[in-house]
């Protein structure tokens, strides 16, 4: 018995069929191209970016970078030490949570109660605004290394870099 007699509509249904399987494979391979800009590209993710704590190697190093570079007996390399540890100062603050749109803000938002060497790292803060805002303004070496050891005072307080 053929197929033909017991279904008299076989070869139009199976055309409807195969058109439709035609149909929902070209569906199918539409929506997966469409659906491919979703999927994760693992080579495009980035490690999270690190966040220093206080204490951490990275900030010691920076801060020995800055020592380092305070003495050279030179006026340009100990000026930019001081520039360097005023920006350490004003990111670490913003990473504490203290408020301010700048370093001067941030330092008027704590209390000397809160830091025993919050008005020396005021003391050179001035001495960083000197030297930004007065482009003739000398600063002996000796002196330099008086608002270095302020800035690091500071930091020692809030366990940024080691006591010695």
């Amino acid at each position: 018995m053929d197929i033909q007699t017991v279904f008299p509509f076989y070869e139009a249904v199976r055309m409807i069929f195969v058109i439709l399987d035609i149909f929902f494979l070209g569906f199918f391979i539409f929506i997966i191209i469409k659906a491919w800009k979703f999927v994760p590209d693992f080579a495009k993710i980035s490690a999270p970016e690190k966040i220093y704590t206080l204490g951490n190697v990275v900030l010691q190093e920076r801060w020995e970078s800055i020592i380092g570079r305070s003495n050279i007996n030179s006026m340009e390399s100990t000026r930019l030490a001081i520039l360097d540890a005023d920006n350490m100062i004003d990111e670490l603050l913003n990473r504490m949570g203290v408020q301010g749109g700048n370093i001067t803000e941030r330092l008027e938002n704590l209390s000397p109660d809160d830091f025993s060497s919050l008005s020396s790292l005021w003391s050179a803060h001035k001495i960083r605004n000197r030297i930004v805002h007065e482009p003739d303004f000398t600063i002996a070496h000796e002196d330099a290394q008086k608002v270095i050891a302020d800035y690091g005072s500071f930091l020692k307080e809030i366990g940024v870099i080691e006591q010695k």
